[in-house]
C-alpha cells in the first residue's frame, strides 16, 4: 500500500540495485507496455518497480470517480497492496518502459533468512535535510520516509539492536509510525543500503504493516476529503460571486425596460406552470375522447419542452404542433391546446356549432373566437392524438373507436337515406299509375302532376344524396385523421421483436393498410346502405301486389344473390395470394435498391432482376386469374335483369295469368327491376368489402400485439446509472438453443465495463436485453433495483444513449441526425459533435450542419459511426450501450470519444474488441457460448495468462 525506498539521499541508484538484488528473482513478472492503469492487488501482494516509473493515484473504488494523485515512484520503488475497508484504493499508471514485479508475502516467508545482525556494514553516513516550516527540526535515527500523498510521509524506524537468530521477529514497539510534512525532520545516522535491502526482504516486517495500513488509508480517505471539500468551497463561493454579479445585471436591465414590461414578464412566467397547464390538457384531452394520467411527479425534467408535451409524453399520447392561420377558428380542426399571445397562459380551444370557443378551466369562462379576438391567441397550438385501445382489436371495435364523435353524422347520413329511399319508392308507384290508369283514360291534368310531383321528389332526392355524400366526405377526413395516425402510434409502440419477425413489405402493407381499408369502406358504406333499405322498400311493394309473384321474384333474387356471391369469393382467394405476393414484391424491391452497391460489387444485378422478375411474372398471372373472374362478373352483371324480366313475363302470361291489372303489373315490374337492381349493388358491395379481408389480415398483427409499454408500466424516474442483470437466458426460438445462459452482471453508476468475447458469444444479445429489445426466457433486468419489464421501457431509453452495430442515420440534414425528435439547439449539436470527433469533418463541408445525409451515403464509414455517437450524446445521458460503435474510428479520433464520455460521469456498457478499448474500462466482462467466463479489471485480467482475456488479446496481436 505504501511506496517505500529505503535510505532517502542523493546515491538512490546505489540503494535501488541493492533492493533489486535483495528481492532477486522472486514474484512474477508484470509487462505494463500498453496498460492504461494497473490496479493494485493486495494486501498480501508486494509490488516491486523494476524499471521505469509509475505514478500513483488514490481511486474512490465504489464511484470510480477522481483520480488524486499522490506521486512519480521511480526504480526501486516497493508497494505493499492497498488493504480492503478503506474508501480509496491505489491505482497505478504506468510510463513507458514501466516493468513490475508482483511478490507475493507468503514468498518472501519462505525465503527463511538468518538474521540482520551479520548482513550490514556501515559505509559513510549521510543525511537529508528539509527546510523546516519553523526552523526547528528533531533527529530521528534509522529512518524510512514513506510518501502517502503531497507533502505528507510516514516514518517508520526500526532499530537494528543484537538481532542475530532466523527466529528473531519485528516487535510492536520495534514499529513506528509517525506521519509528519517536510521540512520537520532532519535524518540523523542511517544504515547502509545493502543493510536496508536486507532488512526489506523480511517478510515479518511486512505482515506489520499490513496489519497497520488500514489506519494509514483511512487517513488517507480523511486528506482526501478535506481537499474535495476546499475545492467545493472554493468552487460554491466562485458561482455564487457569479450570481451575484449576474443578479445586478438582471436589476440593472430589469430597471431601464421598465415596471410594466417585468410585470407583464412576471405574469407570464407565473401564468405557464404545471398545474394551469394539466387543467387545460385534460379538458381538450376529454373533448378528444382521451383519458390523461395522473401529473408525474419527480423524475428528470427537460427544460426543452414544454409543458403541454410533458404532460402528453407521461400520459403516452402523441401530439403535433399545428399552424394557425386564415380563417382557423370557421374550420373544425378538432380540440386543441392553444395560448394566449400576451401573456403566455395556455388555453382550450374546442369546437362547439360552428366556430371555437376558448375556455379558462380555472375561471370557467367561455369566449367565442372570431376576427375581432382571433389575434389574442398564439398561431402556434397543439393537436392531442387518440391512441388505439391497448387490448386486440377486431373491425368492429376498429369501426367504433374510428366513429366516435361522429354520431351527428351517423344521424345525417341515416336520415338523409332514409328520405331517398321513400322518395324513390314513389317512382314504380307513379309509373303504374300513370301507364296503368291515367293514360288509358287520357287523364292529361293528372299525368302533369304526376309529372311534375315525380321531378320535385327526385330533385329533393337529389339534394338529400348530397348531403349524404358531403356527410360521408366529412366522416372519411375525420377517421381518417383519427385512426391513421392511431395505427402508426400503436405499431410504433410495439416491441422490437415484432419488426424483426416480419418484412419490410409486410410492414408497409399494414402500416398503410388502414388507409386502404378505410377508403374501401367508405365507397362501399353508402351503397350497402341505399340499396338494402331500397330492396327492402320494393319487396315490400311486390308482397303487397302479389305474394305468389313475389316469392318467384324473391327466389329468382337469391338466385343472383349467390351466383354473385360465389364469384366475389371466388375473386377474394385470388385476392388474397395477390396481396402476399405484392408485399413479397415491395419487401424485395426495397432490399434490392438498398443493396445495389453489394450487387455492383458482386456484378449480381442480373441475378437480382430475375429474382424479381420471376416474382413479377407471377403477381401477372394472379392479375389475369382475378381479371378473368371480373369479366365473367360484368357478363353476368348485363344479362341477370333481362332473364328476370323474361322469366316474370312468362309466368304472367302462364300460372300468373290474370293475377295483375295493367297498371299493377307495370308497378309490379319496374320494383322488381329496382329490387334487383339494389341486390346487384348490395353483393358487389359485399364483395368489394370481403376485399378488405387480406387488408384487415395484414394490419391484425399490429391491432393483436400488446404494445411494448402498458397504461400499468411504471415511471423510472431519474437513473443513477445503476444496471444489473440477474440470470438471464434467452434463446430466439422456443426450441432453439440458449444464447444466453444465466448470465448474472453488476454495474455501478458511472463505471465503465467492456464486454468481449468471440463472435456468436451473446454479446450484443446481452445488450439488446439490458435497453428492453428483448425479453429473457428467464431472469431479469433492473435499474436502480427495479424490473425493466415492468418500467415504461420509453422513458428508460430516453435516459440512455445508444449506438448498435450497423447503425444509419437519419434521411435529412446532418443538424437533423443529431437532434433527432427532440428540440436541441445548434449549439448543442455543435457540442455533441465536438464529444464525437466530428466536428471538424462538418465545418470542412460545404453547407456545415445543414449537409444531407440520406441512409449514411453521404459519409463515410468512420463518419458514420461518429454522427451516430453525436446523436447518442448530444442528450447527455446517464447510461450509454455502445456496440461496437467506435470500430471504424482511428486511435486518436477513439480518444477523444472515450474521453468525452468519460467526462459525462455516465454508465458505459461497451461491447468492443479492440485493445485500447479494452484497456480503458474500469472492468472487463469476458463472455464465452452465453455465459461470462472472466470478469475484473483489465490489468489483472491480462496478467492472467491462462485466462480467456489473454488468449483474446494473444490472437488480435497476431
Amino acid at each position: 500500500m505504501i511506496p517505500v525506498q529505503p535510505g532517502h539521499h542523493a546515491g538512490s541508484e546505489h540503494s535501488d540495485d541493492a533492493v533489486l538484488a535483495a528481492f532477486g528473482g522472486l514474484g512474477q513478472h508484470v509487462d505494463c507496455a500498453g496498460l492504461r492503469s494497473v490496479p493494485l492487488e493486495g494486501p498480501q501482494v508486494l509490488w516491486l518497480l523494476v524499471d521505469g516509473a509509475l505514478d500513483l493515484f488514490a481511486v474512490d473504488e465504489a464511484r470510480q470517480g477522481h483520480w488524486h494523485f499522490l506521486g512519480r515512484l521511480e526504480k526501486g520503488t516497493l508497494l505493499l497492496g492497498p488493504v480492503e475497508g478503506p474508501q480509496h484504493t491505489l491505482v497505478g499508471r504506468p510510463l513507458q518502459g514501466c516493468v513490475l514485479r508482483r511478490i507475493p508475502l507468503l514468498e518472501l516467508h519462505r525465503q527463511q533468512q538468518s538474521g540482520y545482525g551479520d548482513a550490514w556494514s556501515y559505509q559513510s553516513p549521510y543525511q537529508s535535510e528539509y527546510d523546516s516550516r519553523d526552523g526547528t527540526l528533531s533527529l530521528l535515527e534509522h529512518a524510512f520516509a514513506l510518501g502517502v500523498g503531497r507533502g505528507q510521509r510516514v516514518l517508520f524506524e526500526a532499530p537494528l539492536d543484537g538481532r542475530t537468530t532466523d527466529d528473531a521477529a519485528v516487535a510492536d514497539d520495534d514499529v513506528l509510525w509517525l506521519p509528519v510534512f517536510p521540512g520537520c525532520v532532519q535524518y540523523g545516522a542511517a544504515f547502509s543500503a545493502e543493510t536496508a535491502a536486507d532488512l526489506l526482504v523480511d517478510g515479518a516486517l511486512w505482515q506489520q504493516m499490513v496489519n497497520q495500513q488500514y489506519r494509514l488509508l483511512s487517513g488517507l480517505d480523511r486528506w482526501i476529503e478535506r481537499t474535495e471539500q476546499a475545492h467545493e468551497d472554493r468552487a460554491a463561493a466562485g458561482i455564487r460571486a457569479g450570481e451575484a454579479v449576474r443578479a445586478g445585471a438582471d436589476q440593472a436591465l430589469l430597471a431601464s425596460i421598465g415596471h410594466s414590461r417585468r410585470a407583464s414578464s412576471a405574469r407570464s412566467r407565473g401564468a405557464v406552470s404545471d398545474d394551469a397547464a394539466y387543467a387545460v390538457c385534460r379538458l381538450v384531452a376529454s373533448a378528444a375522447g382521451i383519458a390523461l394520467g395522473e401529473l408525474a411527479q419527480g423524475g428528470p425534467v427537460d427544460e426543452r419542452t414544454g409543458p403541454v408535451e410533458r404532460i402528453a409524453r407521461a400520459s403516452r399520447v402523441r401530439t403535433r404542433a399545428v399552424r394557425l392561420d386564415g380563417r382557423w377558428w370557421r374550420e373544425d380542426c378538432g380540440p386543441l391546446v392553444g395560448q394566449r399571445a400576451r401573456s403566455g397562459a395556455p388555453v382550450a380551444l374546442l369546437w362547439r356549432r360552428g366556430g371555437y370557443r376558448a375556455v379558462n378551466p380555472a375561471t370557467g369562462s367561455r369566449i367565442r373566437v372570431d376576427e375581432e379576438n382571433a389575434e389574442e391567441f398564439e398561431q402556434r397550438a397543439v393537436m392531442f392524438y387518440r391512441p388505439l385501445p391497448e387490448r386486440p382489436l377486431g373491425l368492429w371495435r376498429l369501426m367504433r373507436f374510428s366513429l366516435r364523435g361522429s354520431r351527428t353524422d351517423v344521424r345525417n347520413l341515416a336520415v338523409a337515406g332514409l328520405v331517398a329511399v321513400v322518395l324513390g319508392a314513389l317512382v314504380p308507384i307513379a309509373t303504374g299509375k300513370v301507364l296503368g290508369v291515367y293514360v288509358p283514360n287520357a287523364r292529361t291534368d293528372l299525368i302533369v302532376q304526376v309529372s311534375v310531383a315525380v321531378m320535385v321528389a327526385g330533385a329533393v332526392s337529389a339534394v338529400f344524396m348530397l348531403m349524404q355524400n358531403l356527410t360521408v366526405l366529412r366522416m372519411e377526413g375525420r377517421i381518417e385523421s383519427t385512426l391513421q395516425p392511431a395505427v402508426w402510434d400503436r405499431l410504433l409502440r410495439l416491441p422490437t421483436r415484432f419488426f424483426a419477425e416480419r418484412s419490410t413489405g409486410e410492414l408497409a402493407s399494414a402500416a398503410m393498410g388502414v388507409s386502404a381499408i378505410r377508403r374501401l369502406l367508405s365507397g362501399v358504406g353508402p351503397v350497402l346502405v341505399q340499396a338494402s333499405t331500397v330492396g327492402a322498400m320494393n319487396m315490400v311493394l311486390l308482397l303487397v301486389y302479389s305474394v305468389p309473384l313475389a316469392l318467384a321474384a324473391i327466389g329468382i333474387l337469391m338466385v343472383i344473390a349467390a351466383v354473385f356471391l360465389g364469384m366475389g369469393l371466388w375473386q377474394l382467394r385470388w385476392q388474397r395470394r395477390l396481396v402476399e405476393l405484392n408485399n413479397k414484391l415491395n419487401n424485395q424491391a426495397f432490399q434490392t435498391l438498398r443493396g445495389l452497391p453489394k450487387l455492383r460489387v458482386a456484378a449480381a444485378e442480373s441475378f437480382a432482376y430475375a429474382a424479381w422478375a420471376k416474382q413479377f411474372a407471377r403477381s401477372r398471372e394472379l392479375h389475369r386469374s382475378a381479371g378473368r373472374i371480373r369479366n365473367l362478373t360484368t357478363v353476368l352483371d348485363a344479362v341477370y335483369l333481362p332473364l328476370s324480366a323474361l322469366i316474370m313475363f312468362m309466368l304472367l302470361a302462364g300460372p300468373a295469368s290474370g293475377s295483375l291489372t295493367a297498371g299493377e303489373f307495370l308497378t309490379f315490374h319496374t320494383a322488381v327491376t329496382m329490387m334487383l337492381t339494389s341486390v346487384t349493388q348490395l353483393t358487389g358491395a359485399l364483395v368489394s368489402a370481403a376485399a378488405v379481408l387480406p387488408m384487415l389480415e395484414q394490419v391484425k398483427p399490429v391491432l393483436d400485439e400488446p404494445p411494448e409499454v402498458r397504461g400499468t408500466s411504471t415511471r423510472p424516474g431519474e437513473l443513477s446509472g445503476a444496471i444489473e442483470a440477474r440470470k438471464l437466458s434467452f434463446r430466439y426460438t422456443d426450441d432453439g438453443p440458449l444464447v444466453l445462459d444465466a448470465v448474472s452482471l453488476n454495474v455501478r453508476p458511472g463505471e465503465f465495463v467492456a464486454v468481449v468475447g468471440p463472435s456468436g458469444c451473446g454479446k450484443s444479445t446481452l445488450l439488446r436485453m439490458l435497453i428492453g429489445f428483448d425479453r429473457p426466457a428467464s431472469g431479469s433486468v433492473l435499474y436502480d433495483g427495479q424490473d425493466l419489464a415492468a418500467l415504461d421501457q420509453a422513458a428508460v431509453r430516453r435516459q440512455c444513449g445508444v449506438v448498435l452495430q450497423n447503425s444509419q442515420p437519419f434521411t435529412g440534414s446532418i443538424l437533423d441526425c443529431i437532434r433527432g425528435a427532440e428540440p436541441f439547439t445548434e449549439d448543442e449539436a455543435w457540442a455533441a459533435a465536438e464529444m464525437a470527433g466530428l466536428a471538424e469533418d462538418i465545418r470542412r463541408m460545404p453547407m456545415g450542419m445543414q449537409t444531407v445525409v440520406s441512409g449514411g451515403g453521404a459519409v463515410s464509414g468512420g463518419q458514420r459511426q461518429r454522427l451516430m455517437i453525436a446523436q447518442a450524446l448530444v442528450r447527455r445521458p446517464r447510461v450509454l450501450f455502445f456496440d461496437e460503435a467506435t470500430s471504424a474510428l482511428d486511435n486518436a479520433t477513439q480518444r477523444i470519444v472515450t474521453e468525452s464520455t468519460r467526462a459525462l460521469h455516465a454508465t458505459r456498457v461497451v461491447i468492443a474488441h479492440r485493445l485500447s478499448t479494452v484497456m480503458d474500462a474500469d472492468r472487463v466482462i469476458v463472455m464465452s457460448e452465453g455465459r461470462v467466463v472472466q470478469q475484473g479489471p483489465p490489468a489483472r485480467l491480462l496478467a492472467d495468462v491462462d485466462g480467456r482475456l489473454h488468449e483474446l488479446v494473444r490472437r488480435q496481436m497476431l
